[in-house]
This record gives structure tokens, sequence and C-alpha cells, in this order.
């Protein structure tokens, strides 16, 4: 029976873009293309492709975690299930499921498999229920007696969190004597790692003003440090927290030089928006953190305390990483890494050349299908290529990839000369990161001006970990700029009250305008830290601190505006107010992206029917970024306003508000309208709403046809049949389909090519991932199984009641609840003293019957709109179905 996959399970990736150092197929080697069981995929020449298995075939789950035990014998996991383990067959062979054999032990449902010290490391990702004995964490399976089977389980670390951006996968360190383990955002740091941490645990938002949290409610009781990486002893002790900052990386890779690399997943919701930051490829360096803040709090990729991506890349969803000189590959992959895109169903080749101590990353698509939802890839004892398809409950399958041309000798594996010395500085800088010494002060301080990135930002690191007093006068006597901002940075990390005065009056000695671009972010950062931690200034140096940055504002440039921007509100500096006005109007008709990410070329869009005619439609009307980034910012000002600045800044909003973007960008915009409304005398109100307009989801939803009917209580069954004898020979329109669509009232919390509500999935690529079977079971029995990002919360009260909805945010003492998501203007408040205990409800937001209200004609018609994607041109319409 074909594996069934929920509505409320998709995650679907609706933009795409591209970087300038992308490799188009065109530019990387020559792809052909094979068909495995009506899946089409391209690979590179040279490399044939073998299909092994298909699990969903056999009943035995979707696979999404792989791993190479001894010999040929491999691992794999069900999402929701057991552990397999099975021999890979000869060349040309297949795997008979009578040679899938599960593991006779009460534990499963893992995200990451890992064969090393005799032993297979679990990484289990599902929520602790009461009783449950083996929920989310991480365990080590060993066999006891020597009989070739695992038949012991011990539990190595109990985590805190689960589901899509829970506990992932392991990798083992390059010197063979430790493994390393990543977490996505919504899994607490343990305690265990927050006294043993590489990266200093004095962590917070960091956000001079309030962020906005999502509109729709994603991730927003989720505070810093995120993601993060963690290495231990093969016994599972000596825990040490290495990295974090991340949204959801799923897995990681160390490249040939022995440096670590992750894949981290984007908010797509976030499209349009100024903080929005594509998946991108990070360089896990010791201490490392890359900003992933909730909401609108994501730091920039130019902030000092953070470090950049060596690779952005565009949308969508992060799976596998494999270093490629781990495979019989051609000499080409020693120097990069492999990575998968789930949403895509693309394996890139991330080519990485070292620049200074880091990396810098080029792309070429690798190998591609449709539909390929790639889950895992591991490195076989023969030195292939195996890979899973599947997850969230979805047909399954596995491969082999092996290469076949022409033998060429790989030279020995030896670390890349170019930059080695480099990569040396920075970690023999890197062990003062978890040792306290008078060395590390001279080796930190001397290298806190290098003009390498990653090396200030080591040295920054190293010396915070020493004790303030061994190197805080060296602040105040130090002469060199660049070496005085670094150690304010420093400073301003520890929150000394006492000492802020002292530091704005050193750092008000340098001249803005002599240093370079990146010292010039790197100060303004630095002011803002000792603003976030120590607080508002005494009145005589904030006002003096204001004076000199206002002697540079506006500036040329963006970023510098943006951030002195924040710093002359905060101190509310003379005109900041009417300078920010001044700006978002300047930038209102630039219809551009967030600064670094660009959209797919029309030319390019071409090249997909499925994705390019939304993808235009999104250019088309395209948000204003750098605009928004001023208008948000002005929701904050609450003097320096004239009844000409807020006209001019209220009329903005009706303007921006014809755009698209992301899922959340509408809704993200009515909220800080409304910020903004709260501080406009009561007796102006009236007028300012009139200009600005006011944004209800509703208001995309009017005038919804009814149902023709009569409809009746759809079995599954009944609903099965319905399409078998209807879709093949299917005669309806697109219109039908959407008027459907329509009045099953999916439009109200689900987009369809832009359009609709944003408390749901995006439907429009469902097609391309999942079966008819699929979709019928989701909209029969939408609370089968309920995705992390749209499941409704239930909040027990002391007095006995419960509240169920999504958490939308949380302000001081109280949170914000959407009780209802057919209507997401509507929340409702709860002290957090009143709440008792909170859980995921096990009951969908999407409710039962939703076809009950159709006719049999109007449900062939929906399906055939759902299975084309909205798509007049599909198949299912053009009669070649």
């Amino acid at each position: 029976m074909k594996q069934t996959k929920l509505l409320f399970l998709l995650l679907i990736i609706v933009f795409s873009c591209k970087e300038d150092n992308t490799k188009t197929a065109d530019d990387s080697a020559a792809l052909n293309t094979v068909v495995l069981d009506s899946i089409s995929i391209n690979l590179p020449t040279g490399f044939e492709l073998e299909e092994l298995y298909s699990p969903s075939d056999h009943e035995q789950g979707s696979w999404v975690a792989l791993a190479q035990g001894p010999d040929q014998k491999m691992f794999a996991c069900d999402q929701y299930g057991k552990i397999y383990q099975f021999n890979a067959p000869a060349k040309g062979g297949t795997i008979n499921a009578a040679d899938i054999k599960a593991l006779d032990l009460p534990i499963g449902e893992a995200h990451g498999l890992h064969w090393a010290f005799n032993s297979l490391y679990v990484a289990v990702n599902k929520r602790w229920q009461e009783g449950e004995e083996y929920g989310s964490g991480i365990y080590r399976l060993t066999d006891s007696n020597n009989d070739g089977e695992l038949d012991k389980i011990d539990s190595l670390l109990k985590l805190d969190g689960a589901g899509e951006h829970g506990p992932h996968s392991f990798v083992t360190s390059p010197d063979g004597k430790e493994l390393y383990f990543i977490a996505g955002n919504h899994v607490l740091v343990p305690d265990a790692l927050k006294t043993n941490s590489r990266l200093p645990t004095n962590w917070g938002e960091d956000n001079l003003f309030t962020p906005y949290l999502d509109a729709r409610g994603h991730a927003n009781d989720i505070k810093a440090p995120g993601g993060w990486i963690a290495k231990f002893s093969p016994d599972g002790t000596d825990w040490e927290l290495i990295s974090a900052g991340f949204r959801n990386p799923f897995d990681m890779a160390f490249n040939k030089d022995g440096e670590l690399f992750a894949y981290d997943a984007d908010m797509e919701w976030d499209i349009g928006m100024p903080w929005y930051r594509p998946t991108r490829i990070c360089h896990v360096t010791s201490g490392s953190e890359f900003g992933w803040r909730t909401g609108s709090g994501k730091w920039p990729a130019y902030y000092p305390d953070g470090l950049p991506a060596v690779h952005n890349l565009e949308q969508g969803s992060p799976t596998a990483v494999l270093a490629g000189n781990r495979l019989n590959f051609p000499a080409k992959y020693d120097d990069g890494i492999l990575i998968m895109d789930w949403s895509f169903g693309t394996i890139y080749f991330i080519d990485l050349t070292p620049e200074g101590s880091s990396y810098k990353g080029e792309r070429e698509e690798f190998l591609s299908g449709t539909p390929l939802p790639l889950t895992d890839m591991i490195a076989g004892a023969d030195g292939n290529l195996y890979f899973a398809t599947g997850g969230r409950r979805i047909d399954s399958h596995f491969y082999r990839l092996t290469y076949t041309g022409a033998d060429a000798e790989k030279a020995a594996l030896t670390e890349n000369t170019e930059g080695k010395d480099a990569r040396q500085l920075r970690r023999s800088i890197e062990k003062f990161h978890s040792v306290q010494s008078e060395e590390g002060v001279t080796l930190a301080w001397d290298n806190l001006n290098s003009e390498d990135r990653f090396i200030r930002y080591a040295s920054r690191v190293a010396l915070e970990h020493q004790p303030t007093s061994s190197w805080q006068q060296k602040f105040f006597d130090e002469k060199d700029p660049v070496k005085t901002i670094e150690a304010g940075l420093a400073l301003a990390h520890q929150g000394n009250k006492n000492l802020e005065s002292k530091i704005l009056e050193k750092l008000n000695k340098i001249n803005l305008e002599t240093l370079t671009q990146g010292a010039q972010l790197d100060l303004l950062r630095t002011y803002q830290v000792i603003f976030i931690r120590m607080g508002e200034p005494a009145s005589a140096i904030g006002a003096a601190t204001g004076k000199k940055l206002n002697s540079y504002f506006p500036h040329a440039n963006n970023a510098i505006n943006r951030e002195l921007g924040q710093l002359l509100l905060y101190l509310k500096a003379d005109g900041a107010t009417e300078g920010l006005v001044n700006l978002l109007e300047k930038h209102a008709k630039e219809k551009t992206v967030t600064e670094g990410v660009e959209m797919l070329s029309e030319e390019a869009s071409l090249r997909s029917e499925q994705y390019g005619q939304l993808i235009r439609d999104v250019i088309a009307k395209m948000p204003p970024s750098e605009s928004i980034y001023y208008g948000m910012l002005l929701s904050h000002a609450d003097k320096g306003w004239t009844k000409e600045l807020r006209e001019k800044y209220f009329k903005w909003f009706f303007d921006v508000m014809s755009s698209k973007g992301g899922m959340s960008f509408k809704a993200y915009i009515e909220n800080v309208r409304q910020e903004a409304m709260a501080k406009v005398p009561i007796s102006e109100k009236e007028y300012f709403e009139e200009i600005s307009g006011i944004y209800s989801p509703a208001d995309d939803l009017a005038d919804l046809p009814e149902p023709i009917g009569p409809g009746k209580a759809y079995t599954m069954p009944e609903a099965r049949g319905i399409y078998n004898d209807n879709i093949k020979n299917y005669k309806g329109t697109v219109a039908d389909g959407e008027r459907a669509y329509k009045a099953a009232l999916c439009i109200t919390c689900h987009r369809m090519k832009g359009e609709g509500g944003a408390t749901g999935p995006d439907l429009t690529q469902m097609h391309t991932k999942f079966s008819s079977y699929d979709l019928t079971f989701a909209l029969v029995s939408p609370s089968e199984e309920i995705s992390d990002q749209y499941s409704n919360s239930i909040f027990h009260t002391k007095d006995g009641k419960q509240v169920i909805g999504r958490l939308i945010s949380e302000e001081g003492d109280s949170l914000s609840i959407m009780p209802n998501a057919y209507n997401p203007a509507y929340t409702l408040k709860l002290a957090k003293t009143d709440v008792e205990k909170q859980e995921l409800s096990s009951v969908s937001p999407m409710p039962p019957g939703l076809l009950n209200r159709l006719n049999e004609k109007e449900i062939t018609d929906l399906f055939a709109y759902l299975l084309s994607g909205g798509d007049k041109n599909h198949k299912i319409y053009t009669g070649e179905n």
C-alpha cells in the first residue's frame, strides 16, 4: 500500500533564487537523463544509477536516515518507524524484501544514524510522552555478546525538542577520536553543554529594538542560540558546544582540510522582508555564531558578532551533506561537498576554494529529478554514493550511484596548501576558546585587527574566554581603531554597566570615515551591543554619541544607513525620524529583495513549467526590501513626527501592500502598521487609518463561492473512488478547479500561486512531491500527522481550563494566541503565570469534513486543481493524462 503524506506535513518552497557565483547545468559537466520507476533523473556524464529497493512498496516506511556499517552492512530508518539493516547488493543486483531485517530493539524514528567505534549512534526524533523509554535524544547501540546482532541501547544524552527542526545527524571527527552532532532550532541546548562551550554562553537576542515575530506563529517561542553543533566522546561523555545560531541545519561534513561545513535552511515565508536569508553553506569554526534569531530578529551577515556563509543558495529544504573525498569519484570532487535539497530534488556539488583561513564556494547541479525528495546520502564501503528519497510518509526509494567513467588515478589526499598558514593561525587562536592563559590574551590581541574576518572573530571569542581583568586595561590603552572596536565588542558582551560611559568615550574618538566599510559596520554594531547589554547611556554621553553619529547620517552605503538609523532612533537624536522617512521614500520604488539575494532570471524561470510562472509573478510585484527596513524601524519612532511626515509614512503602507512576498509578508506589514498607529494621537487615528488602509487576510478572500452540492459525509474509500473513476478522463477546466478550491474554503488557510491565506502550507508545488492517494487521505483525515510548523498548542491553565491555538507572540508576561485558523486577525491574551502546562495538540487546525459540502464533480475538480498546482497547462487540463 502506498505510504500516506498529509497536507499539514507539507513544507513547500515556492520561490527560487540564483547567486552570481552559481554554475548552471550548462556550465557544469554534461547531464544524462535516466528513468527509474517512472522518475526522470538527471545524472552527470560518466555515472550510473541503480534503484536498489523501495521501502514503501514493502510497508517499511519512508527512509530518512542511512549509515554504512562494517563490511557491506547498511542501516536505514523510517522517519516514523523502525531501524532496518541489510547488505548492499553486488553491481547489477537489487535488495530483496526478505533480506531487510528490522532491529529487534524498541528504538526508531531517527533523523540520524552513524556507524563508528563499533557502534550505531542514533538520533531519535520523537517527542517525549509519559512512559516513553526512548524519546528525543542520542543513543548508542552495540552488540554486547558479539553474535553479530545489535542488542544493547545506551542513552547518551536526553534532548528537549523534536520534530522537523529537531535532533538530526552525526559525523566522525577528522582525527577519528570523537563524534559531532547537529540539531535544529527547536532543540534546547542541554545544560551539560552550557558549562562546556567554545561559544560564549552569555548569548542573547541582541536586537536594539524588539523584533517582529512571525505573523503566523512559527518559532515565536524559540530564542537564542537557535540550532547548534556539539562534539562528544564515543562513550557519550565530554560534551562540548562548538557552534550555534543556525535555523535548521540537517547535516554536516568535514572537508579534506579537516574543516566542518553545515547546510542551513532559510525561512521562505520571509521572502521580500529585509531580514530574509536564503539557504546557505556555513563554515563551522570553533565558537562560531551564525545569527539566527526568530522573526525579524535575524542578524545580517555583516554583524561582527556572527559569521557569514561561505556560499548562499536558492530556496530549498536542506537535508544531507557529504564530503566528496570519501567517494570513488573524479578528483574534482575531493575539494568540495555534496548537498541535498529535498524540495527541489537536487544534489549540488559545492566546490570549496580556500580564502584566507576560510573558503568561498561555487556550486553546480550534480543530480536532480522530479519527483525526487532527497533525504540522506552516505559513502558506501565500496566508494559509491548511496542515497534515499522519501520523508513525511511519501514513497521512498533507495539508490546507488557509481562512477563508471575513464579510470583516473586520484592523487593522495592532502590538505590544501593555499590558506594553510591562515588556517593554522586560526586554529592556534581557537585553542584558547577552552583554555585560559596569558598566552591566549597575547595571541588574541595581536590578531584582533587581522584582515581575515574569521581570524578576527576567533581572536575576539578567545578574548571573551579569558578573565576580563586580564585584558580590560589593554582596551583603554589601545590606539589601533580596529582592535579597539573588536575589544569594545568583547567588553560590551560582558554587560558591565559601570564601564558604559568610558567605553563610549573611547569609541567616540574613532572617525568613522577613516575606516574600511567593514570596520564602519563593526563599530556601529559595537555601539548597538553596548546599549543592548548595558542599557541606555547617561544623558551627557548619550547626547554626545548621538551627535557624533548624526554627523554621518544619511550615508551613501545602505547597510551603514540601516545601522546608523537604528542607533539614532534609539538615542532619540534630532532629525532621526525625518531622515528615516526620507530614506523610506528614496527606496520605495526599488522593487528588490534583500541585498545579496537574487531571484531567478526570466530566462532561467522559463526552464520550469511547474515553478516558472509563479516566480515571474513574484518578480513582477517584488517588495521594496530596503524601504521596508525603514518602514519597520519607523514604527518604533515616538518623537520627531509632523503631520506631513506621517502622511508620507502611512501612504507608504497602502502602496507596499500591493507587493508580493513570502507567506507571512502582508501580515508582517500589517503588524508594523498597527505598531506605528499605536503612536498616533487619538484625534488623528481615523485619518491615518484611512490613508494607510487596514489589511486583513479576509480582504483576499471576499466573495467566496458557495458549494453547488449536494454533498455527503464521504469516507476514504468513497473519496478515493471518486478520484479513480473521474480523474483519468477529466474534462473540466482550471476555472472549475479554482471554484471548487474556494468553495471548499481551502483558500482561507492555504496559498496557491501566491494567493490565499497563510495559516497552512502553500500548496502550489504539492503535485511535484505527493501522490493522489496522499492527497485524498489528507483531505479526509487531516489529524493523522501534523507538521510542527502548522500545529496548534494546548495551554492548560491553573483553573483547569484549556486554550487551544497557535502561539503568535510572547510579550513580557503574556502570550498572544490565535485560536481560529480561519481568522488570524483575532487573537487572545494569556498571562504566563496562568499557564500550568503547554503541549502540542493532536488535532489538526484543518477541520475534517471539508469535502462534505461538495458534490462528486466538485471533488473531482478540486483534485485536478491541487494535483496540477493551479497550472492551466498541466496535463490534467490538456488531456495528456
